[in-house]
């Protein structure tokens, strides 16, 4: 039984990613929030590009046929400065941001240029040449020695823009620290991005601290981006700056990098809506929701609280449920069966929102805590499964067995529990399985009349903001569980009834 349930489990690895792939594919036509006007006027069209952007909007959904890298970027930012267009100032502005990363495919294309594009474009890397602190900057300036200069540079210099070397610089300055390593690889602006970025990692003591400040000092200064691991900063505040950087290299990366060969090939991929999301769930924790805090921090936080809501009304609705009907299949026809009936189905018909602000008004939203909401939302879940073990008890008692084992001489309330029961429990654990997805809605309600802090609020938020992370991860969560729900009731099935066993193993071929 432990191998098919293990084997289960197994196959609810290509379930999530199947359910993640159609959630995905619905939020996606959720209408963008940067397209309200109120949000257009209040922002500048860059700022609404950039926000856009970090949101992933600018992106196919699924596959990406051309994804842009540097060198698609930087030539393109030097056709457009060449022509001396009216975007040329943008496009000044585009090749500074992309700095050091961009010279191995400027600097090579300068010859092809006619002169005064070709100088044009020189004295556009003027900021680039400033912010790595090359001597004789006042050069790059000049338009007469522009060009000279930039030849110049890359004839002495060109041999450092290579990967393998950067790559071994930023992991001995991770390692081992060194101001004149970290001089060197500033020298070379963000061309070094890939390999420091690549290098860091969340801290989780002062060593590993002192680690990551090296590295992000090096990030800020080649992007002029003012976010530091700052002397003297604990563990959490070094964590939410790595955190930070991680989601600036989430949707920056492919402006300083060059895809070719394979990673062309898994550019096409990664580079969508659904592959950044995907990549941000396996390398960093589920991604970071708009606030900024991982989605999974925020998940553990929230979790047990509406778990242990869930979880804790469905054994009490279902503790409820059983005696009660299994009482009302033994009384059928009788007043009490007809008080059991009427008593489940009002409790099912009142709303739980309002079940749960009759019991803040009567008894006080502190009183209890968790147990006072559990109670209100149990009662909400009450009346299915009396049904269901209403139904059937009675069609058990009915059975051949139940009357054989009455006609010996067993008591009728003796027949129904000994015999009925066990067999009658089996389509309550088909119900209960279910029962956690159905209760969530209830729950995130209650959570929002008790002013709990579980998921409700969180997930109210993140319909409102369109955080796709938050939303995303909650539908694998939800999945999940609901995987884990059947592969329980398989078990519940053999513990009830171990008769059960060679008909739940022979479904192995076809779980």
């Amino acid at each position: 039984m432990l191998r098919h349930a293990l084997r289960r489990l197994l196959w609810t690895l290509p379930t999530l990613v199947g359910v993640s792939i159609i959630t995905f594919l619905f939020l996606s036509f959720v209408p963008d929030p940067t397209e309200d006007p109120a949000i257009a006027r209040a922002l500048t069209p860059s700022e609404l590009a950039a926000l856009r952007r970090e949101r992933f909007l600018d992106l196919p959904r699924f596959v990406n046929l051309a994804p842009r890298d540097v060198h698609v970027r930087a030539l393109a930012a030097v056709e457009e400065i060449a022509a001396d267009g009216p975007g040329a100032a943008h496009a000044a502005e585009e090749l500074t941001r992309l700095g050091g990363a961009a010279l191995p495919h400027v600097l090579p294309a300068l010859d092809a240029l006619a002169p005064e594009p070709r100088v044009r474009v020189a004295l556009a890397l003027a900021p680039i040449g400033e912010r790595m602190g090359l001597s004789g900057i006042a050069d790059a300036y000049n338009p007469t020695r522009a060009v000279a200069f930039w030849t110049r540079f890359w004839g002495d210099r060109g041999i450092e823009f290579k990967s393998p070397a950067v790559r071994s610089a930023a992991l001995r300055l991770a390692r081992y620290g060194s101001a004149s390593r970290a001089a060197e690889l500033r020298e070379l602006d963000t061309f070094v991005l890939d390999h420091v970025l690549g290098a860091l990692e969340r801290p989780y003591d002062s060593a590993s601290i002192d680690r990551a400040r090296a590295l992000t000092d090096i990030a800020a200064s080649v992007t002029e981006r003012s976010d530091r691991i700052l002397p003297g900063e604990d563990l959490e505040a070094a964590r939410a700056c790595v955190d930070r950087w991680l989601k600036f290299w989430a949707v920056y990366r492919s402006d300083y990098v060059v895809f070719a060969g394979a990673s062309r090939i898994a550019a096409m991929a990664t580079e969508t809506r659904y592959g950044k999301w995907a990549l941000a769930a396996v390398t960093m924790r589920f991604g970071a929701g708009n606030d900024g805090v991982p989605v999974l921090d925020e998940l553990e936080r929230r979790a047990p609280v509406t778990l242990g809501l869930v979880f804790g009304a469905i054994l009490l609705a279902y503790a409820m449920a059983v005696p009660l009907g299994t009482l009302s299949a033994a009384s059928r026809g009788r007043r009490l069966d007809l008080f059991i009936a009427c008593t489940v189905l009002g409790l099912y018909a009142v709303p739980t929102a309002a079940l749960a602000v009759l019991f803040v008004r009567a008894a006080g939203a502190g009183s209890g805590r968790i147990l006072a909401p559990t109670f209100v939302l149990a009662l909400g879940l009450v009346a299915a499964p009396t049904r269901q073990q209403r139904s059937a008890v009675a069609s058990a008692v009915s059975s051949d067995y139940v009357r054989a084992a009455i006609g010996r001489g067993a008591g009728r309330g003796r027949a129904i529990v000994a015999h009925a029961l066990r067999n009658a429990l089996l389509p309550v654990a088909t119900l209960a399985a279910l029962e956690a997805p159905m209760a969530l809605g209830g729950a995130f309600v209650v959570e929002r009349v008790f002013g709990l802090a579980g998921l409700g609020e969180a997930t109210l938020h993140a319909v409102q903001t369109r955080d796709i992370a938050w939303l995303m991860a909650l539908a694998i969560f939800a999945a999940g569980f609901a995987a884990i729900g059947v592969i329980a009731t398989d078990l519940a099935y053999v513990l009830v009834d171990p008769r059960l066993r060679p008909a739940i193993l022979a479904r192995r071929g076809t779980s």
